[in-house]
């Protein structure tokens, strides 16, 4: 039997008593400190942990889920405009690549320490010799580096992994620039610190809907599906962070894609099933120095779908460099995924499925 969930807006945005009767266990307030969450992570990321000597690596791999996986994404971009010449790869899952070897460097990321598929694939690393440095709150991972003497950046406990990030992706870039791999990416992460203050005061609760671009477009999302459109390299990124927060935030569905590879299926897609369509709100993430073929194919793309989606919204990264624009569009998300769970009179923070997955596999 399928119920029709009432997704209309419940709660004044504006209404800072109204948010905060919904809002139990305080996100928005965690929001409000992503800039002083980066900033202690640079401070945890240049604690006087000794990192080991690595001779020659041929791949770098992230290990993490979920909102600790994104770490791995971020830092893949990161890496990249930091001079890397390695692949990063973020292994999401039970099974570690044949590739990761004896030669590669392991970033083991779990905010409570106790992700399944995470000790799984360090379990393997560890097999194989891999070079590994962790990232936690705690738990298993944390006794596991004990035990055999694997670097921990240990980072603060009682939050929720996808309102974590900075002190999640921070000390690997922090780790890959004290062992020479990468260069400048520190200073950027420091110098993005006030524009992020900026950012929090934009688009924080007490910032009217007037002034709010966050608020603006979570008032217009009750009632459609969010998909999320980037384009390849950190847009992609942002991306995939849209899409998980409106999950784990709004506890709605939504799914992302990226330029050009959409094009060459999903386009198509938008063709039939026209009522499904119209429940869509299609989110287009961007720059104002977009690749010149990137941007026609999103105002063709835009062109083609007019009227088969319900709605349509551009949103452009403001930043001096992709470090700063990547964490405009990551915070920018993230408020907007927190204003609709609100709006709809949704607790961002509880994910009873999620705990109920757990507690199965456990029996």
């Amino acid at each position: 039997m399928t119920k029709e969930l009432n997704v209309e807006s419940k709660v004044d945005i504006d209404n800072i008593g109204e948010l905060a009767t919904v809002d139990a266990s305080g996100i928005l307030g965690v929001l409000d400190g992503f800039s002083e969450q980066v900033s202690e992570a640079l401070e945890i990321g240049h604690s006087d942990i000794a990192l080991p000597q690595v001779q020659n690596p041929r791949t770098v791999a992230v290990l993490g889920m979920g909102g600790s996986g994104i770490s791995g994404d971020v830092a893949a971009t990161l890496a990249e405009e930091g001079g890397l010449r390695l692949p990063v790869v973020t292994v999401k899952g039970y099974r570690l690549p044949s590739f990761i070897d004896s030669d590669s460097l392991v970033f083991a990321v779990s905010y409570s320490g106790n992700t399944e598929e995470t000790l799984e694939v360090l379990r393997q690393a560890l097999e194989r010799r891999a070079t590994v440095i962790a990232v936690s709150s705690g738990g298993k991972l944390a006794e596991i580096a004990e035990k055999h003497g694997i670097p921990l950046f240990r980072i603060p406990a009682g939050m929720q992994p996808r309102a974590s990030l900075g002190y999640l992706f921070v000390p690997i870039m922090c780790a890959l620039e004290r062992m020479g791999m990468v260069k400048g990416v520190v200073d950027e992460l420091t110098r993005a610190v006030p524009m992020l203050e900026k950012r929090g005061l934009e688009y924080g609760p007490t910032s009217s809907t007037a002034d709010n671009p966050a608020k603006r477009l979570a008032k217009e999302m009750p009632g459609y599906l969010p998909v999320v459109y980037g384009a390849e390299g950190y847009l992609s990124v942002a991306a995939q962070r849209w899409k998980a927060q409106f999950n784990e935030m709004a506890k709605i569905p939504s799914f992302y894609n990226c330029f050009p590879e959409l094009n060459h299926n999903e386009t198509v897609g938008w063709q039939n099933f026209q009522d499904v369509c119209a429940k869509c709100h299609l989110v287009v993430l961007g720059e104002p120095a977009l690749y010149d073929r990137i941007e026609k194919r999103v105002k063709i793309t835009l062109d083609l779908l007019e009227g088969s989606v319900g709605l349509i919204t551009r949103v452009c990264a403001r930043g001096a460099n992709t470090t700063e624009k990547l964490l405009d569009l990551i915070s920018f998300g993230d408020y907007v995924s927190v204003y609709l769970a609100l709006a709809i009179g949704q607790d961002p923070t509880p994910v009873a499925r999620i705990e109920e997955l757990k507690k199965r596999l456990a029996e």
